[in-house]
């Protein structure tokens, strides 16, 4: 059996601390729409060209701090959901498992392995 397991406090624990960390992110999409607005004043003598620039160079990468909250945020929403079927999937085997144990007692006399001393 694999010792791997789901801590949901733990997860509650990480996803606050995207949260946390999605404050930076959220400055940076801040930060961007200034720069973009700032590049309004870089025209000189009625010549565009350094305004022109800088536009060309912020069109893209202006995007790229909501693409990242995007991602964070859909990969944190995963998060939570594996976590939420795992625990589910958790409780849902331990009341088959309760129910299948008490149903060979009840039908058969079998009693779980635990009484048998074999406590898997």
């Amino acid at each position: 059996m694999s010792d791997y397991r789901v801590d949901p406090d733990r997860v509650i624990g990480v996803l606050a601390g995207v949260d946390d960390a999605g404050a930076g992110i959220s400055q940076a999409i801040d930060d961007m729409g200034s720069l973009v607005l700032e590049g309004q004043s870089l025209v000189v003598d009625g010549r565009r060209t350094l305004a022109s620039a800088w536009s060309d160079l912020l069109d893209e990468r202006r995007y790229v701090p909501g693409k990242l909250a995007h991602i964070v945020a859909s990969a944190a929403s995963s998060v939570s959901e594996a976590t939420t079927a795992v625990v589910t999937g958790d409780v849902d085997m331990s009341v088959t498992t309760a129910e299948a144990e008490s149903r060979a007692m009840d039908e058969w006399g079998i009693d779980s392995s635990v009484s048998y001393g074999q406590g898997y």
